[in-house]
């Protein structure tokens, strides 16, 4: 893979793009929120789990029979997907339906997913 051509060079001895570069930074708390995304998706469960959302609404057991592993795991995987802002929960009866909150999830899900392919 070779290097773009179109990058600007900022140097502290040469020239300086710092004012313009700060004008582009993401502010604080939307980088916080880019970092809890592949901070969720560092967990292969949780990858996988995110993945069997994509076009589902799946609670608790259901997720559990498809992985393969404990439903107490289950929830603890979500439980964390939940504190980084990634799922979401709709309350049925007894029930507990999770789901990705925000479509762009999914598209970077989708994008990984295609480029590994």
């Amino acid at each position: 893979m070779s290097k773009p051509k179109n990058l600007t060079r900022s140097c502290c001895e040469g020239i300086s793009h710092i004012p313009k570069i700060r004008e582009v930074l993401p502010s604080q708390n939307t980088l916080v929120e880019i970092s809890n995304v592949f901070k969720a998706l560092s967990d292969p469960t949780r990858s996988k789990m995110l993945y069997a959302l994509l076009d589902y609404e799946i609670c608790v057991g259901e997720m559990a029979n498809l992985l393969e592993i404990p439903q107490s795991h289950v929830s603890h995987q979500l439980r964390i997907l939940k504190k980084y802002g990634i799922v979401d929960f709709e309350k049925d009866k007894k029930m507990s339906f999770y789901y990705i909150k925000d479509e762009y999830i999914k598209d970077l899900l989708k994008l990984i997913l295609k480029e590994k392919e």
